[in-house]
């Protein structure tokens, strides 16, 4: 009898784990994709100048204090960040591993917080 009562526990529990898992990760907090009619002229020169051979794959924009251009040099995923008037701001690469980024820049809690720019959202 105590093992079933046990087994019934645990399992309970690990139930709840998960679940509260899968909430977790829809809370992430994902900047929301933007047409690129939405973003500043500004922005978009700003861009064009920093990365003259490169065209957005997508715009985001960041908490309405800037906006984010994920873009691809070389087959290497990058997201640049720019703030509203146009200011260069910080950029990511995607590095090896799974879900991480890298600060490029050596800007590392420079950038604009709140939402996060998700270099796959519109592409996995």
């Amino acid at each position: 009898m105590k093992k079933i009562v046990l087994l019934v526990l645990t399992a309970t529990i690990v139930f709840i784990a998960c679940s509260k898992d899968n909430k977790n990760e829809k809370s992430e907090n994902t900047c929301p994709v933007v047409t690129v009619s939405m973003v500043p002229q500004v922005v978009k020169d700003s861009f064009e100048i920093r990365y003259p051979a490169n065209t957005v794959i997508t715009w985001f924009n960041k908490d309405s204090v800037g906006y984010c251009a994920y873009f691809a040099v070389a087959g290497i995923d990058k997201l640049a960040q720019f703030s509203n008037n146009g200011l260069f701001i910080m950029e990511e690469l995607e590095t090896n591993q799974e879900g991480q980024n890298e600060d490029s820049t050596a800007t590392a809690g420079k950038g604009i917080t709140g939402c996060e720019c998700d270099l796959h959202k519109e592409h996995d």
